[in-house]
């Protein structure tokens, strides 16, 4: 599959809906929408997607299940889904937010940790496989799910998407790939708050004007933090995964900066791909109302006016649909329909400006999105990157392959019950994970790990953790009894890995 093979409206204005039971085509023309984000509990649009779509509106459905943790979807949502596929609805969510607490079950959102990849992790893409594979073979397009956008712990983007994808690399590959290459989209809650700005004409990259000065209908306009300019002067080196003293916890809080983070994901422990990236609720928010003082929340930027959130927002997606963003950034859907037409200062200022201003259209280039490799033209070269430490990643099969021993663990006991395996793929045996480090960025590695149940979780963080392009293949043994059956086996399937 093709990014321009996904069927779409091409415009990337877009607006949230109230909530269930709400819907209202008149307000999604009137800002002459391409995008609607539908929360459903049941099936109650699915007669409205007809005039969604001859409107030339793009519907997106999210069964919304409270506290609906990691369960696997039920039947109901199936059955629900077919009736939105018959009705010409394509694009679909199901989880939302896990890296909350609320999203979950009581007894488990109070325990909140990235890190328990048993617990989190495994049955929420355990049950996410199935539900995609299913989704796709029913005609629609999954959602990899939207996570909060966050850097502070244990909600913190970057440390749940890494370990939700890294899962996947190693329990999912194939299935995984199959997803890639045949529907799959990421779906994002990008709030902007005020990073974003408008050069003064003549000024220069670094020089922003003040809310009152900011024309849509004019060039100039950043919308690509933390990667832009002013962010990339104060704080040089800055991505959404951080890599600086201040930010530790990465920087997602961008307009596609988390869809960065999943590109870099796929290059890096899949070989490549790139898929639709849409913010399902987000945009510009919070802001002041008539006649507030500016809202500020990051200093180095400008703030945001009730009137210059008029010009910014209409700007943001005259931006997604020009040569700036990111082929693969197909919209944003606004947080939320209320707000705009039923908020305390009334209609906002915002709904008028869209109304007045053309639509514009988004042109996608013919780009695999199982292979290609995506390089973001917006990687900070304020500071020369520094090489990378270790290898690269995987493509096809691993350059070289290292058997690590746990710490304790004799090598002659491995090579006496595993000889049958080392004679036949002849790896290289290690006891300390330190020559990792050594390996040039150009060559890739798998790296099998033997270890007692203890000291498995502790070898997962020394070596898949640190290095995670690598291909990691646990073997964890309690005795000889059980290592000599673990490779035996391979040895009979001629499987390398397990």
């Amino acid at each position: 599959m093709r990014l321009n093979d996904y069927q779409w409206s091409h415009n990337p204005r877009g607006m949230h809906n109230t909530g269930v039971f709400r819907l209202n085509l008149g307000r999604y023309q009137q800002i002459k929408a391409g995008w609607v984000k539908l929360v459903s509990s049941d099936i109650e649009f699915v007669s409205e997607i007809p005039g969604l779509l001859a409107a030339g509106i793009t519907p997106i459905v999210r069964f919304y299940r409270a506290q609906w943790g990691s369960q696997p979807a039920d039947d109901r949502v199936y059955a629900d889904m077919q009736r939105y596929i018959n009705a010409g609805v394509r694009w679909f969510e199901l989880w939302n937010e896990p890296n909350l607490g609320n999203e979950w079950p009581a007894h488990l959102g109070g325990g909140l940790d990235p890190g328990n990849i048993g617990t989190y992790i495994a049955p929420l893409m355990d049950s996410w496989v199935m539900w995609a594979e299913r989704v796709i073979e029913m005609g629609g397009y999954p959602a990899f799910i939207a996570l909060t956008e966050s850097n502070n712990p244990p909600h913190q983007t970057t440390t749940w998407l890494r370990n939700m994808m890294q899962y996947l690399r190693d329990a999912h590959y194939n299935r995984f790939r199959r997803i890639l290459g045949n529907g799959l989209w990421l779906a994002t809650h990008p709030y902007l708050y005020n990073h974003f700005y408008q050069e003064i004409p003549g000024g220069g990259a670094l020089s922003a004007r003040q809310p009152q000065s900011q024309n849509a209908g004019e060039s100039g306009w950043h919308f690509e933090y933390p990667y832009d300019p002013i962010s990339q002067n104060s704080d040089p080196g800055r991505t959404v995964w951080g890599g600086t003293p201040e930010t530790p916890y990465g920087d997602p809080n961008g307009l596609f900066a988390v869809g960065q983070a999943f590109m870099d994901l796929l290059r890096d422990l899949f070989g490549g791909g790139l898929v639709p990236v849409i913010g399902t609720e987000g945009g510009i928010w919070p802001w002041p109302g008539p006649g507030d003082a500016p809202r500020i929340d990051d200093a180095r930027f400008p703030g945001v006016t009730w009137h210059s959130h008029a010009e910014a927002t209409t700007a943001l997606f005259n931006w997604i649909a020009g040569p700036s963003a990111p082929p693969w950034l197909f919209g944003l859907t606004l947080w939320k329909e209320d707000i705009y037409w039923e908020g305390p200062g009334g209609v906002v200022e915002t709904v008028n400006r869209l109304a007045g201003t053309a639509a514009p259209f988004k042109d996608v280039p013919s780009l695999d999105t199982g292979g290609t490799v995506w390089t973001s033209p917006f990687q900070p070269s304020v500071v020369a990157p520094e090489a990378p430490e270790g290898p690269g990643p995987v493509h096809g099969g691993p350059d070289y392959h290292f058997i690590l021993l746990a710490p304790g663990l004799d090598p002659e006991w491995f090579f006496q019950a595993a000889e049958a395996y080392w004679l036949r793929f002849r790896p290289v045996l290690l006891d300390t994970p330190d020559l990792i480090a050594l390996m040039p960025f150009d060559k890739s590695l798998a790296v099998t790990v033997v270890a007692p149940p203890g000291q498995a979780e502790m070898m997962s963080q020394q070596v898949r953790d640190r290095w995670p392009t690598i291909w990691y293949d646990p073997v964890v043994v309690e005795d000889s009894a059980s290592l000599i059956a673990v490779f035996n086996q391979r040895v009979m399937n001629g499987r390398r890995f397990g």
